[in-house]
This record gives structure tokens, C-alpha cells and sequence, in this order.
């Protein structure tokens, strides 16, 4: 079995997050229409906050059904919830308490 894969190049940072953004936003929509929600794994640390902080603006947020995404979390440190170091709470006050 072959599997192909497209590679995306960016000038920066920002562009790649912009993209993935652009993506997410379509593949919810997309999920959303097919099976009635979409279904998505968070994950945690400083690489993903951008993207988070991304959605939840309003050039995406305003194009996302949030009350059909199911969230689930990729990985979680053993710590409280509202500690420095969760991802819970990182994901919380960058995406998820904004919509």
C-alpha cells in the first residue's frame, strides 16, 4: 500500500498557522454537513496556541458551528486544570472560552 502526501511550504510561522486554520475551518464544515459534527483531538503545548488563538478570531470563528464540534484532548499533563502548565487551560483561554 502507497500512501501520497502533500507538502506545504511556508515563508513563516504565521502562514503555516494561517493555513491550518483555513483547513481545520474546512474540514469542520465539511464533517459537519456529512455526519452532523466534527470530531477533533486537541493537543497541548506552546506549537498548537497560535492555531488556537487563530480560530478563535473572528475571520474563523464566525465561519465554525462550535456546538457541533466534539473536543477530546491528544495528550494532558497530570496537573489541575487551572495550573500554569495544562493544556486543558491553555486550550481553554485560547480557543475554547471564546466561543
Amino acid at each position: 500500500m502507497t500512501t501520497q502526501y502533500d507538502l506545504h511550504l511556508y515563508e513563516t510561522p504565521q502562514e503555516a498557522v494561517h493555513a491550518v486554520a483555513s483547513l481545520v475551518t474546512a474540514l469542520s464544515a465539511a464533517r459537519i454537513r456529512e455526519r452532523g459534527r466534527f470530531t477533533v483531538a486537541l493537543a497541548g503545548g506552546s506549537t498548537s496556541k497560535p492555531l488556537y488563538e487563530l480560530l478563535a478570531t473572528p475571520l474563523f470563528a464566525s465561519h465554525i458551528d462550535w456546538k457541533l464540534w466534539h473536543v477530546f484532548w491528544g495528550d494532558e499533563r497530570c496537573v489541575p486544570p487551572d495550573h500554569q502548565g495544562s493544556n486543558y487551560r491553555m486550550a481553554a483561554e485560547a480557543l475554547l472560552n471564546h466561543n
